[in-house]
């Protein structure tokens, strides 16, 4: 009775510890794989960051065209300043006669023990020749060049992404078929071993059908495995600790029959974040150029300044402040040619740019269009293996009824389970394949998806 009790206890008990081993799995749909790789990549943070810094240097730019404000302050103080000294003389007369009186001598410092200064001082450019404006819209083209290789840095991360997920969810499909495979191998060994105790077969088809099953059990240890290496590639990717226990939402990988449909567009090519990046990088050279004209045209500031200083030249009263104001003008006038080499250097990074962007289009054209060919090669190769899977099952049915019947061999019913089994396998490769060749597709096509 007390055996019966302990046994009853270590069901309950394992029962218990496999709901909460179940319960602390993270249940992941492909969305929240997504979402978990953006907020931990260190390539999308870096992106992120720049596109920070590049809004930074924009509003700066915006604001170069505004008064600056400065206030600056001095103090200077000499132990023994210079001094001069003036010695006595007689006053001359009008006839140049002595005069008898003498002015005395004196001396007076050359510079004061205490000197000091301070000024508040505005600045407005007034005309830069455009360097300004020219300035303003490089910040902004940087900002947009940021934002492009921030969603250049998500599109690859989200195809690594969903390419390592339905590789997790295609090995679980896979160990499910080589679990259906034990269980119906089992059931044929031990229907085998009965018809060889009445002497109906031989021993070799119980060892061949020993080996089969054999073969399929060491087959779901490798499946195993694989599985268990790709959730840690794909925990690594989400940002999860290696060794986290995940489970996929999805267990059984979903085809949507929009997909047969896809076409090329001329569209597709400007939504690409690379074609984005280099029309940008064209534009830029041109501003560019623009502002090298700006640098050799008159550039005018007015200024403004309230200053009190000791000694004070311009003041009535010590201490008194003073104000000025005006206005500076510079021209360039001859630098050897300088504009003139930096033009050059300008058309030449303008050519480089559009060259770059011909090149970068011609391959992205025929990337999109291999992505199209391959997503539909891959719809033809899941719709035979999804008829060969039929035909496996149909096939292993009228084995499996022709083996109880005895008009047909072990080896016959093993072969049509092997088939089953490899039609299984292909059939799950040909669906993640798909999934696969979706991502890149809309990859290819400049398409970001969270879903």
């Amino acid at each position: 009775m007390n055996n019966i009790i302990l046994k009853i206890s270590m069901v309950l008990l394992l029962g218990l510890l496999t709901i909460f081993k179940i319960n602390a799995q993270e249940v992941l749909t492909l969305q929240d794989c997504k979402q978990k790789a953006l907020e931990h990549n260190q390539s999308v943070k870096t992106a992120l960051s720049d596109l920070k810094s590049s809004e930074a240097a924009l509003t700066l730019s915006k604001r170069s065209m505004l008064p600056t404000f400065d206030l600056s302050s001095s103090y200077t103080y000499l132990k023994d300043p210079n001094k001069m000294v003036v010695p006595g003389y007689e006053l001359p007369t009008v006839d140049g006669k002595p005069s008898g009186v003498y002015s005395p001598g004196s001396s007076s410092n050359l510079a004061y023990n205490n000197s000091y200064s301070a000024s508040i001082g505005m600045n407005l450019p007034i005309y830069m020749g455009g360097k300004l404006r020219h300035a303003n819209k490089l910040s902004s083209l940087g900002k947009a060049m940021a934002e492009d290789n921030v969603d250049l840095t998500k599109s690859e991360l989200m195809v690594d992404v969903e390419t390592k997920y339905w590789g997790v969810v295609s090995l679980q499909e896979q160990k499910d078929v080589v679990q259906k495979s034990i269980v119906l191998l089992t059931d044929v060994l031990k229907e085998v071993r009965n018809r060889y105790e009445t002497g109906i077969v031989t021993k070799n088809e119980v060892l061949k059908t020993q080996v089969e099953l054999n073969n399929s059990k060491l087959a779901l240890i490798e499946v195993s495995n694989n599985l268990e290496l790709a959730k840690m590639s794909l925990n690594q990717r989400i940002g999860n600790g290696i060794l986290s226990s995940i489970q996929i939402q999805d267990s059984i990988i979903n085809i949507p029959g929009r997909l047969s449909a896809i076409t090329f567009n001329d569209t597709h090519l400007g939504n690409r974040p690379e074609i984005k990046l280099l029309n940008n990088q064209v534009e830029m050279s041109k501003v560019e150029k623009k502002m090298v004209n700006a640098e050799y045209l008159p550039q005018i500031v007015s200024f403004a300044n309230y200053v009190s200083q000791n000694p004070n030249r311009y003041a009535k009263q010590e201490n008194e402040f003073t104000f000025n104001a005006g206005v500076t003008m510079s021209i360039p006038v001859f630098h050897w040619g300088e504009k003139k080499l930096k033009k050059v250097q300008n058309k030449m990074a303008i050519q480089k740019a559009e060259l770059e962007l011909d090149e970068s289009s011609e391959m992205i054209t025929l990337e999109i269009r291999q992505a199209i060919f391959r997503l539909k090669e891959s719809l033809v190769k899941l719709d035979f293996t999804s008829t060969s899977l039929e035909q496996a099952n149909e096939n292993l049915k009228l084995e499996s009824n022709r083996l109880m019947e005895g008009v047909s061999t072990t080896r016959e019913l093993l072969d049509a389970q092997l088939q089953w089994q490899t039609s299984h396998a292909d059939y799950i490769n040909a669906k993640a394949e798909v999934k696969t060749n979706e991502a890149k597709y809309y990859k290819a096509i400049g398409d970001i998806r969270l879903q």
